[in-house]
């Protein structure tokens, strides 16, 4: 079957992704970012006999067997983590390849070059922050957007409907904070300060060129490490001492001020993910998955320890650093339990859905003109908040006060909520009662694409329940009626209220005087009604939209005769779908209801859940959640824990800053394990399970992904008398598929993972030759002379990586290749441990003579630096010129 014969996907798979903080374990979350980014880009990417062309061709296989849609919408990232944040949400917006983030890790994350100059008297930190992490992420990023993917011009979404809604967040620590008024009961102000800074940067602002200094910057900000890197200088207005405003990218950024690591507060960034994931609506049928990607998760699995005895009263130093792991160290329960409620919100509406379907169906009436009513009213006013919100959070964010009172107290939202209503009722808002006839789909087209996001919702739920199971003639019809569901859509418009309002609340602070009522004169300042109107459909937007409704009504009394036919969809009277079909078509299966009648009934179905639930969305999607972390086995290898393949956790997580083979190890490691964490996700036994009942060969699309025999507990009894992961496939009795297939997506990925080893162990080799050169321990010479025995082509000065190891004999020199066992205890006598030890002595020695205050200890630690600098200078002349003749 050729590509244009090929079924399209008919179902999408959503990743927000959260990066944790890290330092150099960031190297291993870049090579899972690079994973991502090769999913993401393979299905629209041009073919090419390249290493990424190949893993690419290997990914699209696999969504072309699943007729499946991946995409990455949302990223936030801490620390090290909110690097690869900002680097995958490039690529992700701009359409490019991240095969150069390898580079940049290698380059860039050397300690030898991030350390500071030895001369430097006054060093603020041990590292460069400005001068080396900086200038890297800025390189780094200028190199992404110089390596576009040939098939992806305008961005891994651009084929969408929908405007991009890829979001990036990056977590930071303000050093001065942002002032957090409250006002008691009594009306005393409580005054806080919150320290947590959130820079955010959408689609828009990644698609021009001007964001790299500014998303640079925020990365480092994040990543600013105490005491390893200096605080990060974020100013606020117009750009000074050549460093962007970063007032656009953080709302509530007031003042100029410095900043530190972001996980400081904030080191699991899962909050500002959920929130965006919960926000964003589904034009079809989505799966949505947030992935928590953690290197190594914290906590042991084993037995806890033994309980301390009064004596056992630990010293100053460990305490120091156990208190500094419990202030850095925050829980995720809160996040985890907000995703749970979630899930069960999306599990409650549906069910009451069904609910007043059934009561509707009965006879019950859903409320008629009195519901009607108030679910206007409930839609002007949140229509009229959103713009409330936004116009306080702006007038906060700028200090703007009435006299001595900050504004946000007493009546400042009612009244910003008022104005806003009164700007809506006189800009043609929709109706409060529906016509008959036709120009009830003109009435319905007036509420905008909020209702008609949660019609769509019903619909596509209608539909896809009845067909799953039915037989394939049904099945095809109503995917047919899916199909032109989704084409109806109109364009979505991506309304920015944010950056509507900001020019209106800057002049009016800007021309604030003492007396000023700053509600006020924002209700009177020319731009902010126009501002509240854009909400509202424009009359160019509203044919489009009445086209959509009808097409709605269509789908759902055009698929009523498959539906209820002799060969229509499955299950009894009972079945959710019929209680919703004979709500809305009526009870009589040869007279359905006519079509505006139809789309009145849906409309009061939609009115009577807004009006039971004011304050939340109609969500739909249910939210997965997976722990990505180096702890998952592969068969390529027989390495399965963190500790086992990552150098970058020893050290308090400096470890792979040290030496080059180090971070090529630990982001080889990062795609093998991503690599195989994508596939795990990938393969739901649901949707198997629905594809094999279509006629789709499953089995043998599966086994040409993997390229080798499966492994027994695949489609046979496992070793251990288990039974057959895929049996579900070919079961005749109804089996329900199990949760996951761990073993079936090790099998799968072995065949991704054999082409990504065959493309990192010749980097990896070339990398251990030049640490081998600096003065590094031997302790990788076995792998070096089985590689050199293979591929003598590596050469010895270590800069030409060579060719690609062969696929299929890859894995005999990946088992040798033992790199995650080097540890600074086997480097102590090396030269390059020498030699970095001595440049750090000399650093923090120039720190803490700068820092003190008193003349002696200036003078001892100046004796010190000056003597580990002798001493430095000394170690690193050739051996021959130090040795007496």
């Amino acid at each position: 079957m050729g590509d244009d014969e090929r079924p399209g996907p008919d179902a999408e798979l959503r990743l927000a992704v959260a990066f944790t903080g890290g330092l150099s374990l960031a190297v291993w979350m870049g090579g899972v970012a690079r994973e991502l980014n090769l999913l993401t880009t393979a299905a629209r990417a041009e073919k090419a006999d390249t290493h990424a062309g190949r893993v690419r061709a290997r990914y699209k296989k696999l969504l072309e067997l699943l007729r499946l849609d991946v995409s990455v919408d949302v990223l936030s990232g801490t620390s090290a983590g909110g690097i690869n944040a900002a680097v995958l949400g490039l690529a992700n917006v701009r359409g490019c390849d991240l095969g150069g983030l390898r580079a940049l890790w290698l380059e860039e994350g050397a300690l030898g070059s991030l350390l500071r100059d030895l001369s430097e008297q006054k060093p603020p930190s041990l590292l460069k922050g400005e001068d080396g992490l900086l200038r890297g992420l800025e390189e780094g990023l200028k190199a992404v957007l110089a390596a576009p993917v040939p098939g992806l011009e305008g961005g891994v979404l651009a084929g969408d409907a929908d405007p991009d809604p890829t979001h990036v967040f990056i977590t930071t620590t303000l050093l001065d904070g942002l002032p957090r008024p409250f006002r008691d009961d009594y009306g005393s102000v409580i005054r806080d300060t919150d320290h947590r800074g959130l820079f955010r940067f959408t689609a828009d602002d990644l698609a021009d060129d001007h964001v790299i200094k500014a998303l640079a910057r925020a990365a480092r900000s994040s990543a600013s490490y105490p005491v390893a890197f200096e605080p990060a200088y974020i100013p606020v207005g117009e750009p000074t001492h050549e460093r962007p405003d970063m007032s656009p990218y953080m709302l509530r950024l007031s003042r100029t001020q410095f900043c530190a690591d972001g996980g400081l507060l904030a080191n699991r960034p899962i909050g500002p993910a959920l929130q965006a994931v919960f926000d964003r609506p589904a034009s079809r049928e989505v799966r949505r998955v947030l992935a928590y990607v953690v290197p190594s998760p914290d906590g042991e699995a084993g037995d806890p320890p033994p309980l301390p005895l009064p004596a056992d009263v630990p010293s100053l130093g460990p305490t120091l650093l156990k208190v500094f792991r419990v202030v850095t160290s925050q829980t995720v329960t809160a996040e985890l339990s907000a995703l749970a409620a979630h899930n069960e919100r999306v599990r409650s509406r549906l069910r009451a859905e069904t609910r007043l379907a059934r009561m509707a169906a009965g006879g019950a009436d859903l409320g008629g003109a009195d519901l009607r009513r108030e679910h206007y009213e409930a839609h002007v006013q949140a229509l009229a908040r959103a713009v409330a919100d936004e116009t306080l959070a702006q007038l906060i964010a700028r200090g703007a006060a009435s006299g001595d009172r900050p504004v946000g107290f007493g009546a400042d939202m009612d009244r910003l909520i008022a104005g806003a209503a009164a700007v809506i009722e006189r800009h043609g808002p929709p109706p409060e009662t529906l016509l008959e006839g036709a120009e009830v789909f003109a009435a319905l087209a007036r509420y905008g694409r909020p209702l008609l996001d949660a019609a769509k919702s019903t619909v596509l739920r209608l539909l896809r329940e009845s067909s799953a199971g039915a037989p394939v003639r049904t099945r095809t019809g109503v995917e047919a009626r899916v199909a032109e569901v989704h084409r109806a859509m109109p364009h979505r418009t991506d309304l920015k209220l944010r950056k509507l309002l900001r020019p209106v609340v800057e002049a009016v602070v800007a021309g604030a005087t003492e007396n000023t009522d700053p509600v006020d004169a924002v209700l009177q300042a020319p731009g902010w009604a126009p501002a509240v109107a854009a909400q509202l459909p424009s009359p160019d937007q509203l044919p489009d939209l009445e086209r959509a409704w009808s097409t709605m009504v269509d789908a759902v009394l055009g698929t009523r005769p498959l539906l209820l036919g002799a060969e229509g969809g499955t299950g009894g009277g009972d079945a959710e779908w019929r209680v919703l079909l004979t709500y809305l078509t009526g009870p009589d299966p040869d007279d359905p209801l006519p079509a505006d009648a139809v789309a009145r009934r849906l409309y009061d179905l939609l009115a009577a859940q807004r009006v039971i639930f004011p304050d939340e969305l109609a969500a739909r999607q249910r939210v997965e959640l997976i722990q990505m972390s180096a702890d998952t086995r592969a068969l390529v290898d027989t390495r399965r824990l963190a500790a086992e393949k990552l150098t970058g956790l020893q050290t308090h997580h400096f470890g792979a800053f040290f030496k080059r083979s180090w971070r090529a190890n630990d982001w080889m490691w990062g795609r093998l394990d991503g690599a195989g964490w994508l596939v795990h996700v990938l393969l739901s036994p649901k949707r198997l399970q629905r594809l094999a009942a279509g006629g789709v060969p499953v089995v043998q699309g599966l086994r040409d992904i993997a390229g080798s025999g499966e492994p027994a507990g695949v489609f046979t009894t496992g070793p251990d008398g288990e039974p057959a992961e895929l049996a579900f496939l070919t079961a005749d009795d109804g089996t329900e598929p199990p949760d996951s297939l761990p073993l079936t997506s090790m099998w799968v990925a072995r065949g991704l993972q054999r082409l990504i080893v065959a493309e990192e162990l010749p980097h990896v080799a070339a990398q251990a030759e030049l640490d081998k050169q600096a003065g590094g321990a031997l302790a990788a010479s076995d792998f070096l002379k089985l590689y050199r025995q293979r591929h003598p082509d590596i050469g010895r000065t270590g800069q030409n990586p060579g060719q690609a190891v062969d696929p299929e004999t890859v894995e005999d020199l990946l088992k040798a290749c033992r790199i995650s066992e080097e540890t600074f205890t086997k480097e102590k006598d090396s030269k390059l441990l020498s030699h970095t030890v001595a440049h750090s002595a000399v650093v923090t020695a120039n720190a803490v003579r700068a820092a003190v205050d008193r003349w002696y200890w200036r003078l001892l630690f100046g004796t010190v630096s000056g003597t580990l600098r002798l001493a430095h200078a000394f170690r690193r002349r050739p051996r021959s010129a130090r040795t007496p003749h």
